[in-house]
């Protein structure tokens, strides 16, 4: 195929245009598509520890295909195996990874490569850490080895550029996690919050949650790296919303000895979970914090009446509406109307303002 004399330097365009925000990732595999006859390419992941991965950003990868690849292609894709240990930066075929003869006998190239007349690819390992690769790889119609191998040379020299961009994205959507949740109920100092990323290695440590995890063994950090919890079901709850496929509840709360544990799995789009990982948002509340607040001194200069002074030590202890009206036996919608009633009582107007206040009113 003939590709123009600046094509290359059209690509390192568009991969910096993306961390800018003047073009897309769909953009740049697009332009990438066309160094191949047929091709189609794609930002993928793979996790060598579970043997699956996921191959959500594509250029042009029917829906259900990309589906199929991460529900069940991925875990027999016979190429994985040398991808997981090749060194990162350079560009491959797959024939060095998998020689043609031995490939065409397998089931991921007759029943999922050649529903799409696909017959090899090209790659390159952008980033690898415990085991998580992630990788860029266009596939094509051609088995040609010679157009393949200039294709995969030119991955090589990209691969400057895509490790700079990756990085970019990768701390973007750090910071922006830790920012999300930063803006509400964590901003408080008695409330630790620990985000947590792939293979249980912590982002972000917040003061709070320091102090409690030296005053406490609620939560450590062992020697791998990787957090633990002291609870059993806490780090069962954990490990699982860590695995890219969870689909189990967002949040999950739970006391662990005189600590109150929430466990919070961020939700994210494809191009966060290809950059980031999975994500967990991890709250630490230690029950002797929140059990000082000055409950009559409040009551007498607010006129905060004994329900609503229920409500503002939940919010306290990090509580959310729904699990407020369960211990109350109220509708949300009556727990809302409580808020109001405070919000306008203490001049707040969100709940983290609601727990600044109250904390104001500690030791008394």
């Amino acid at each position: 195929m003939r590709l123009g004399p600046d094509y290359d330097a059209q690509l390192v365009d568009l991969i910096y245009a993306t961390v800018f925000g003047e073009a897309t990732w769909m953009d740049f595999l697009s332009k990438l598509d066309e160094a191949l006859p047929g091709g189609m390419t794609g930002l993928l992941y793979h996790d060598a520890n579970r043997s699956q991965g996921a191959i959500d950003i594509n250029s042009r990868l029917p829906a259900d295909w990309a589906q199929r690849y991460g529900q069940h292609y991925s875990k027999i894709n016979p190429w994985m195996p040398a991808a997981s240990v090749r060194k990162i930066g350079v560009g491959v075929v797959a024939e060095q990874m998998l020689p043609r003869d031995k490939f065409v006998r397998t089931e991921f190239y007759n029943d999922c490569f050649l529903e799409l007349e696909l017959e090899s690819a090209v790659g390159i390992t952008i980033d690898r850490q415990n085991g998580r690769s992630l990788l860029l790889s266009t596939m094509t119609t051609s088995a040609d080895a010679d157009a393949n191998k200039a294709a995969a040379e030119r991955l090589t020299r990209l691969a400057p550029h895509l490790s700079r961009a990756f990085g970019h994205f990768q701390a973007g959507y750090r910071n922006k996690v830790i920012a999300e949740v930063g803006d509400a109920v964590f901003d408080a100092v008695d409330i630790g919050m620990v985000v947590v990323g792939y293979a249980g290695k912590p982002k972000s440590i917040s003061a709070a949650a320091s102090q409690i995890m030296e005053r406490t063994q609620v939560l450590r950090v062992g020697l791998s790296g990787a957090v633990k919890l002291a609870d059993n079901e806490a780090q069962r709850v954990l490990n699982a919303m860590l695995a890219p496929d969870y689909d189990g509840p967002r949040m999950v709360s739970m006391l662990s000895g005189a600590t109150r544990i929430c466990l919070i799995n961020v939700q994210k789009d494809p191009q966060a979970i290809y950059f980031e990982g999975p994500t967990v948002v991890i709250t630490l509340e230690h029950r002797d914090l929140f059990t000082v607040l000055n409950e009559a001194h409040l009551q007498s200069e607010f006129a905060i009446t004994n329900t609503e002074l229920r409500i503002l030590k939940a919010i306290y202890a990090g509580q959310s509406v729904r699990e407020i009206a369960d211990a109350e036996h109220r509708s949300q919608e009556t727990i809302r109307a409580h808020l109001k009633s405070l919000y306008k009582k203490t001049n707040t107007s969100r709940q983290a303002d609601l727990v600044r206040f109250a904390m104001r009113w500690t030791g008394r």
